[in-house]
C-alpha cells in the first residue's frame, strides 16, 4: 500500500503566504463596521427565526446566505419536546436515518439529500468523534447546511453537514429547572444555572438525568447522566476567553429493531413479503436482555480565545480535546434460513469495544473591510486536527450457550430472557487507526452595492491515515493519502432589502479512510476520493416585518467518480472510481410568526436520485434511487396562542418509500406520516406546565435502515414537564 505523501504541505506553505499578505493588505483598510456575532440569533426568546448562521465562515445573514441552512432553536426544541439530534432532525426534511451495521450501534447516523452525513456532525465547528446518540440537553441550537460543504468543513458533507451550538456563558443570573414524566416508565431531569462573577465572567452549569422504556419496543431503554462547565470571562471587551468541559454516561440496552425478509425466495408463509418488512408485531424485540448491553462514555474539553485588533479585525483560536468509549453486544435480527423457515438466530452478536479521540485546533482571521471600493467580510484559517480510532477484540471469553446451544428465537413471539451463561470481553488485541488533518481556508463575500453579493472559498487539505487492521500482526499497516482542494462560489441578487435570489455552486470529497478505517476488502486504500458537485438556485424573503423566514430551492449534486466494480479486475472486490451518482430536487420552507399569535416551522423536500453509470457487476444499480432517499418528504410544526398562558402546538411529519440500499436485493420501506401534539400553561410567570403526546396515531413505521434490518419508529407516548425558572 502507498505510504503518507508530505506533498500537502508544499501546498499549504505558499497557499498561507498569499493569505497573509492578503489579509494584511486588508487590515489595513478602512473600519466598516462592528463584526456580526457569530452565534445563532433569533428575533424574540419565543421566536422560531433564526438570522444568523452559528458558524462563523457564514459571514452573511441567513437570508443572504446563498444555499439551504434550517437552524433548530431553543424555543423549537422546548415545544416538540427534542430530546435528542435525532428528535430535532425531524423539523428537517431531506433527512433519513439508518441503523447501525457492521457492529455499530444506532446512533446518529443519516443521509442528507441522499449522501451519508454520518461523519459531518460537528459541534461548535469541529467535527465530532464517534457515533452515538447525542443528547441535546447542553445544545442552544441545531443547523443543518445543505449540499457540499468541503469547503466550509473539509472532508465529506457531500450532501450536507449538522452543526450543534453548546450553551455558553453569559452575562446573566438565572436557574431553569424541569421535570419530565412519561408513559413509558420515563423521567427526564434537567438543571441549568448561570452566575455572573462580575461585569465581564460567568459561570454556567448544565445536569442531566435521563431514564426510560422506548415507546413502541418491548424490553428497550436507555439511560443518559451528563454534566456541563463552561466559564467564560472578557465578556464585553475586546479579549474574551471560553471553556467548556462536558461528560456523557450512556446505559443502554441496543436495538437493532427487526429483519428485513432480504431473499426473493422466502418460505411460503413470508412470500408476500419478500425484500419488505417482517410480517410482525413491530414492539417485537428480537435480543436478549441479558447479553445485550451498551455502556458509552463521552468527554470533552473546549477552549475558545477572541481578540478584536481592531473594530473590523477579530482574531478567533478554538481547541478541543474529546474522547468517546463504547462497549456492547448487540443481537442483530437474522432469519436462521429464510427459505426454510422463519426461526431467528442468536449467533449474529455484533460486539465492539471502541475509543475515538480528537486533538483539533482552529485558528481564524475574521475581517470586515472596505478594499478596492467594494466591501469584503473575509474569514481565513488554518485547522490541525488528530483523530484515533481503536477496537479492542471483544469475544466470548467463555462459551456463548446462546450460540453453542444453536438456540432459536421464535420470529413471531421472541423471547428476549432465555438464560445466557457466557461473558464477553477482551482478547488481548487490538486494531488501531490513526488520522492527521492540516487544512488552511479563505472565504471572502464582496458587496458590490446594495443589490449584489459574490461570495467566494477555498480550502485545501492535507488528510493521511495509517490503519493498523490485523488483530493477529499488529505490523499489518494500510496507509493513505490525500490532497484535497475544495471551492464554493456564489452570486446574491437583492431585489429589495427583505429578499434575495441567489446561485451557488461548489463541491466535496469522500476520501476512502473518510472515517479512518479503510476497507480490507477491496483496493479502496489505492483510489483517490470520490468528488461531487452541487448547484443551488434559490430565492429567500423575509415578511411579516421579518417575523417569517421564507426559502425556495432548486439543486443538483453529482458524484462524478463513484467507487463501482471494476470490471477487468483479477479480485472480484476491486473497485474503481467510474461510477456516477445524482440527486436533484426542490426544497421549500417557511419558518416564524404567521400572526402574533401563530408560530410555524415547516418544510418540504422533493429527491429525484439515481444510480446514473457503474460498471461490473455494480451495473444492475443503474436506475436505482440512491439508498435513503425518499422522493417526497415533509415536516411542519405550528403553534398557537389562545392567551398569555394557554398555547396549543400541533405537528406532522411524512416521509414516503425508500430503499436500504442501491443493489437489486435492496429491501423498500413504505412511506409513513406522524403526528404529535402540545398544550403548555404558565401558572405563573416562573412556573410553567407542558403536555406533549407524540406519534398519536400509534403509527408503525419503518424510522432506520439498515442493509439486514430496520428499527421501527417510536409508538405512540405521552409526558408532562413541569418547568421553574428563578
Amino acid at each position: 500500500m502507498s505510504k503518507p505523501s508530505n506533498k500537502g504541505n508544499a501546498y499549504i506553505k505558499p497557499i498561507a503566504a498569499v493569505v497573509t499578505a492578503t489579509l494584511s493588505t486588508w487590515a489595513s483598510a478602512q473600519d466598516v463596521q462592528e463584526l456580526s456575532v457569530t452565534k445563532a440569533e433569533t428575533k424574540t426568546e419565543s421566536s422560531y427565526v433564526v438570522e444568523k448562521s452559528t458558524s462563523h465562515k457564514y459571514t452573511q445573514p441567513l437570508l443572504d446566505t446563498a444555499k439551504t441552512v434550517t437552524a433548530i432553536n431553543q424555543a423549537v426544541m422546548k415545544d416538540r419536546n427534542v430530546d435528542s439530534l435525532r428528535d430535532a432532525l425531524r423539523n428537517v426534511s431531506g433527512i433519513s436515518l439508518a441503523a447501525g451495521e457492521g457492529g455499530s450501534p444506532t446512533g446518529d447516523s443519516m443521509s442528507i439529500r441522499g449522501f451519508s452525513a454520518t461523519n459531518d456532525i460537528f459541534v461548535d465547528g469541529i467535527r465530532d468523534v464517534a457515533g452515538y446518540t447525542r443528547d441535546i440537553y447542553n445544545i442552544e441550537a441545531v443547523e443543518v447546511a445543505k449540499g457540499p460543504g468541503s469547503a466550509v468543513s473539509g472532508r465529506g458533507a457531500t450532501g450536507g453537514s449538522v452543526n450543534l451550538e453548546s450553551k455558553k456563558a453569559k452575562l446573566d443570573s438565572f436557574n431553569d429547572v424541569s421535570l419530565r414524566l412519561g408513559t413509558e416508565n420515563d423521567y427526564r431531569g434537567r438543571f441549568d444555572t448561570n452566575i455572573q462573577v462580575n461585569d465581564t465572567s460567568a459561570l454556567r452549569i448544565n445536569l442531566l438525568t435521563d431514564k426510560g422504556d422506548v415507546a413502541g419496543r418491548d424490553h428497550v431503554e436507555n439511560e443518559t447522566n451528563a454534566v456541563a462547565f463552561a466559564f467564560a470571562t472578557g465578556l464585553g471587551t475586546n479579549s474574551r476567553f471560553d471553556l467548556n468541559l462536558e461528560y456523557q454516561r450512556q446505559d443502554n440496552l441496543p436495538d437493532y429493531g427487526i429483519p428485513w425478509v432480504y431473499s426473493d425466495t422466502p418460505v411460503a408463509e413470508l412470500a408476500d413479503s419478500a425484500r419488505s418488512p417482517s410480517p410482525v408485531d413491530f414492539d417485537n424485540f428480537y435480543g436478549n436482555i441479558y447479553r445485550d448491553y451498551e455502556d458509552i462514555e463521552a468527554y470533552s474539553t473546549t477552549a475558545r480565545y477572541e481578540y478584536d485588533f481592531s473594530q473590523n479585525t477579530t482574531l478567533r483560536v478554538q481547541g478541543r480535546l474529546g474522547k468517546v468509549k463504547r462497549e456492547s453486544v448487540t443481537t442483530a435480527p437474522r432469519y436462521f434460513s429464510v427459505t426454510t423457515d422463519t426461526d431467528i438466530t442468536f449467533a449474529d452478536e455484533k460486539t465492539r469495544d471502541t475509543e475515538n479521540s480528537l486533538a483539533a485546533l482552529q485558528v481564524d482571521l475574521i475581517g470586515n473591510y472596505e478594499f478596492a471600493g467594494f466591501t469584503h467580510d473575509v474569514v481565513v484559517g488554518v485547522e490541525l486536527a488528530n483523530e484515533t480510532f481503536t477496537r479492542h477484540n471483544f469475544v466470548a471469553t467463555t462459551p456463548d450457550n446462546l450460540i453453542e446451544d444453536g438456540i432459536r428465537n421464535d420470529l413471531y413471539n421472541p423471547d428476549a430472557t432465555i438464560a445466557f451463561t457466557g461473558v464477553y470481553g477482551r482478547d488481548g488485541t487490538s486494531i488501531e487507526a490513526k488520522a492527521k488533518n492540516q487544512a488552511i481556508y479563505a472565504f471572502d463575500t464582496v458587496t458590490l452595492n446594495k443589490q449584489w453579493e459574490v461570495t467566494g472559498g477555498i480550502r485545501f487539505d492535507s488528510f493521511t491515515t495509517d490503519y493498523h487492521n490485523d488483530y493477529n500482526d499488529p505490523s499489518a499497516l494500510i496507509s493513505t493519502s490525500d490532497d484535497l482542494f475544495s471551492w464554493n462560489a456564489a452570486v446574491v441578487y437583492k431585489p429589495t432589502e427583505n429578499g434575495s435570489v441567489y446561485f451557488g455552486a461548489g463541491n466535496s470529497f469522500n476520501p476512502s479512510a473518510e472515517s479512518l478505517t479503510v476497507s480490507t476488502r477491496s483496493n479502496a486504500a489505492d483510489l483517490d476520493a470520490e468528488e461531487s458537485r452541487s448547484y443551488e438556485l434559490g430565492t429567500k424573503w423575509s415578511l411579516m416585518d421579518g417575523r417569517l423566514q421564507t426559502n425556495a430551492a432548486l439543486f443538483r449534486t453529482e458524484k462524478t467518480n463513484a467507487r463501482t466494480d471494476d470490471p477487468f479486475a483479477d479480485s472480484s472486490s476491486d473497485e474503481i472510481l467510474g461510477g456516477e451518482q445524482r440527486v436533484q430536487g426542490l426544497e421549500l420552507s417557511a419558518t416564524g410568526l404567521i400572526t402574533k399569535e401563530w408560530t410555524v416551522i415547516a418544510s418540504y423536500t422533493y429527491q429525484d436520485s439515481e444510480v446514473t453509470k457503474a460498471l461490473g457487476d455494480d451495473a444492475t444499480q443503474i436506475g436505482n434511487e440512491l439508498a435513503r432517499t425518499p422522493k417526497n418528504s415533509a415536516s411542519v410544526w405550528t403553534t398557537y396562542d389562545m392567551s398569555d398562558k394557554l398555547s396549543f402546538g400541533l405537528g406532522a411529519q411524512y416521509v414516503g418509500e425508500r430503499y436500504n440500499g442501491t443493489t437489486s436485493t435492496r429491501s423498500r420501506a413504505p412511506g409513513y406520516t406522524i403526528f404529535d401534539l402540545m398544550v403548555a400553561y404558565d401558572i405563573s410567570k416562573d412556573l410553567s406546565l407542558q403536555f406533549n403526546g407524540e406519534n398519536l396515531g400509534d403509527k408503525d413505521y419503518v424510522d432506520q435502515l439498515g442493509g439486514g434490518h430496520f428499527v421501527p419508529g417510536d409508538g405512540r407516548k405521552f409526558s408532562l414537564t413541569a418547568s421553574y425558572s428563578f
